[in-house]
């Protein structure tokens, strides 16, 4: 027994070594050659002695080193070119006909082996495990594929480790394929997806803004602030965005600047009024031609600047004499910008927000007009004067970029005589929209003056008859 033992260990420090040997090769030659001898010795050591947990793990460690060999093997049939690492549009087709090939080579291969497995493993049943027939080198049938029973140990464990290292690339294979052919769906739908993506977060900008914008920036109780806040709000935010799509597009898509060229002079021939409302909205802009609040008249339209966008200008119309008096009508106004290259642009409140405005008295030729006029006067200087402090304020501090030499006058009386007596005609400054509420004012004073003299009293349309041979007497109807 003792002999015996000690020539298993000489046997098996000869295998080690020679398993050495042949591992041990050179880097350089990248050729290995599976050799069955070490696994068959191995196997027949294991029929002998079925429960030697040594033999067991050396039989473990050989397929480890069998399996690895196979799959450095199937590595560099597999593993795709480096020209396919990052792949173009144009390459896309190429690549997955390389890659359907390798998936169809490793299923050719799988199915191969399983045949010899099975073959393998029906010749095992039929001549190694069957009771009737004993174990060792058998001679008898001449198509068998082994002559032993650890050579077919040997082969069959080989082909085990082939098939387990095929279904595990031809996973991995088939995972790169399907990735490819999304992949190339998703280039084909790439633009698509593109612009999908920038209508979203543009979408979302917009949301966003318009939520902030009635939600917290609508509670601002001043209007001016309210107004001011809420564009320069919306004009950063859109600024912004415009500012991220570009730079987006140039980092993804060098070569765009191109196609915007193209595209820009094909949008300007299509959409050349909108173009123009936007050379109209620079214009207003770098010219200053007038802002909210201002009273203006583009073309045949009068009204108060409400907002001033790329587009389109938006007033509230004020009607014109003779058909209404200087008001507003409740009418909005949307105009393009357009108009302000073609068309006259007045702005009522360029020097001030004030206008001049004129009002007629008339009195007899009876009543005593130095008094009539010194009433006027006294009461113009009382209702209007705040108005023309400020409008000579708001005059000299808005025109001091321009060459202009009026000066502003304070409120005066004129006198003139008339057919149905003698006219007064009160010149004064009133604020833009409030001509009525100032001359309602006026009158009113004016009245109770009157009604305090006896020798004051106002013209209206007379007719005198006088009989023949009679003095002159009036009678008025």
């Amino acid at each position: 027994m003792n002999m015996r033992y000690r020539s298993i260990g000489i046997c098996f420090t000869i295998l080690c070594a020679v398993a050495q040997t042949v591992h041990a090769q050179d880097e350089s030659l990248k050729t290995i050659i599976i050799d069955e001898t070490l696994l068959k010795q191995l196997y027949e050591r294991q029929l002998r002695y079925p429960d030697d947990t040594y033999i067991q793990k050396r039989i473990a460690d050989e397929r480890g080193v069998i399996r690895d060999f196979i799959e450095e093997e199937l590595q560099k049939i597999v593993t795709p070119p480096v020209e396919e690492i990052e792949l173009d549009a144009s390459e896309f087709p190429k690549a997955i006909d390389r890659q359907k090939n390798v998936v169809a080579g490793l299923e050719d291969r799988l199915r191969e082996r399983k045949v010899d497995l099975d073959l393998l493993q029906t010749e095992e049943k039929k001549y190694y495990l069957d009771p009737r027939v004993g174990t060792g080198v058998l001679t008898d049938d001449k198509f068998r594929l082994t002559r032993s029973h650890e050579g077919l140990l040997a082969k069959k464990a080989i082909i085990e480790e082939r098939i387990a290292v095929v279904e595990l690339l031809l996973h991995q294979q088939k995972s790169r394929y399907d990735k490819l052919l999304v992949q190339q769906r998703l280039q084909h739908f790439s633009l698509f997806i593109s612009i999908g993506k920038y209508l979203l977060v543009i979408f979302f900008v917009w949301f966003l803004e318009a939520y902030i914008r009635r939600k917290y920036l609508s509670q601002i109780h001043d209007a001016e602030k309210r107004y001011t806040i809420t564009k320069v709000f919306s004009s950063v935010t859109y600024v912004m965005l415009f500012g991220w799509l570009i730079a987006t597009l140039f980092a993804k898509q060098p070569g765009i600047l191109a196609s915007f060229a193209i595209v820009g002079a094909g949008i300007a021939i299509a959409l050349q009024d909108v173009v123009k409302d936007i050379l109209g909205w620079m214009v207003i802009l770098q010219h200053r031609l007038f802002s909210t609040g201002d009273r203006i008249t583009i073309g045949e339209y009068t009204g108060e600047v409400v907002d001033i966008n790329m587009l389109r200008v938006t007033l509230l119309e004020v009607g014109l004499p003779p058909n209404v008096i200087l008001e507003h009508t409740g009418k909005i106004l949307s105009l393009p910008n357009a108009l302000v290259l073609t068309q006259a642009i007045t702005n009522h409140s360029k020097t001030s927000d004030f206008v001049n405005a004129e009002m007629h008295i008339t009195i007899t030729f009876e009543s005593n007009s130095v008094k009539a006029k010194a009433i006027l006067g006294e009461v113009l200087q009382e209702e209007t004067l705040r108005f023309t402090e400020a409008e000579r304020i708001q005059y000299m501090r808005r025109t001091r970029s321009m060459y202009v030499q009026r000066q502003i006058s304070g409120p005066a009386v004129y006198m003139e005589i008339s057919a149905d007596g003698v006219n007064f005609i009160l010149h004064f400054s009133t604020p833009i929209g409030e001509r009525r509420s100032v001359v309602t004012k006026l009158s009113e004073c004016i009245l109770a003056r009157f009604n305090e003299e006896d020798d004051i009293t106002l013209a209206y349309k007379t007719i005198r008859y006088y009989k023949e041979g009679e003095g002159r007497s009036d009678s008025r109807q």
